[in-house]
């Protein structure tokens, strides 16, 4: 049954995840897994974090149950929460994926004990955060974030924590990864993980806002003189193309760090390297293509970059994943087109 709940996983995360089952699929045995696994199960908070089926309290009840599975009393806590789940309606892959929690955690229980402490705690971290971020359908018209403040810990819990749970995750499955150097990863693993987030907020802004769900803060919007709706009118162009560069600076001042954590990485863990390099370097390609029309946010298609492009980086990914200085070169050459302001500037 363990076997055939671990071809589950695999298979699961080709349905739920288009960006990461690609690059997961890369890592050494068994850190694939280990990562395949914890990615599932804060996929399945995601899941209940983000229903429009359910309500604030739901969600929040449903959170702190998942959360409970991960401490000493889980068996009750994954006999509530299996119950509770079947509210989702079971329209999506990610529905039917929180419907089959079980599986995916009796390969998470399949783990060492320090394994299973490693992912559980990030996991918590990540669902607690989502429980207090919890909004409804009914709500989501209203104002969701009032400040930058407000902006960066949400990014935290939905993404900076993943910085730090994969450092833990790579740090646990190589010894070239000693408790010195951990502590440096450490230092910009949160930055890796928001800057991938607000790349995703920037390039999904304008569906989020046509759905009536915004993670622009209200501090932004006043800053700028605009609001969720005028944001879309023509004679506000100009600002909101403002806007958007403020938000794009800040996304790149992450990704410098994120380059950094990648550089950390000892040379001879090559796959690990692979796996970090391709979403930074799709990253920049995305953010440089907004920035070559910054007002196509406003448009209804969402703004993604071709086939042919995100090949290219992959073997690109290939050639430079051996050297700091060639990683860099390329990383640096793609930033130099970006005219918005120095993240310098941004981030103090």
């Amino acid at each position: 049954m363990l076997n055939k709940d671990i071809i589950y996983c695999h298979e699961m995360l080709l349905q739920v995840s288009r960006t990461f089952a690609p690059t997961i699929r890369l890592l050494p045995k068994p850190l694939n897994l280990y990562v395949n696994v914890a990615y599932l199960l804060c996929r399945i908070a995601d899941t209940v974090e983000d229903s429009p089926a359910l309500s604030v309290e739901q969600k929040q009840d449903m959170l702190t149950t998942y959360t409970n599975i991960f401490s000493a009393d889980s068996k009750t806590a994954e006999a509530k929460f299996t119950a509770n789940i079947q509210l989702l309606p079971g329209t999506s892959k990610d529905d039917e994926l929180a419907f089959n929690t079980q599986r995916v955690l009796n390969v998470f229980q399949s783990f060492s004990p320090l394994m299973q402490k490693h992912i559980g705690r990030w996991v918590v971290e990540m669902s607690l955060g989502m429980r207090k971020y919890a909004q409804s359908r009914q709500k989501r018209s209203f104002a969701f974030l009032d400040s930058m403040k407000e902006l960066d810990e949400y990014m935290y819990y939905v993404a900076g924590t993943v910085g730090y749970l994969l450092t833990e995750l790579f740090s646990f499955y190589s010894r070239k990864i000693t408790p010195a150097l951990k502590s440096r990863l450490e230092l910009v693993a949160e930055s890796f993980g928001k800057g991938l987030q607000l790349v995703n907020i920037i390039r999904d802004m304008s569906g989020d806002l046509r759905r009536g769900q915004s993670y622009i803060p209200d501090e932004l919007l006043k800053k700028y003189k605009l609001t969720r709706q005028t944001i879309f009118e023509q004679k506000n162009a100009a600002r909101a193309e403002e806007m958007f560069n403020e938000l794009i600076a800040r996304a790149v001042g992450y990704l410098d760090k994120a380059l950094d954590y990648i550089l950390l990485i000892p040379r001879k863990e090559l796959r690990i390297r692979l796996f970090c390099m391709l979403p930074l370097f799709w990253a920049m390609r995305t953010l440089q293509k907004i920035q070559s029309n910054t007002l196509a946010l406003l448009g209804s298609e969402k703004v993604k970059i071709s086939r042919s492009l995100i090949r290219r980086e992959y073997f690109l990914a290939l050639i430079n994943m051996r050297s700091n200085h060639l990683m860099r070169r390329h990383y640096f050459k793609i930033r130099k087109d970006f005219k918005a302001a120095l993240p310098e500037t941004v981030l103090t």
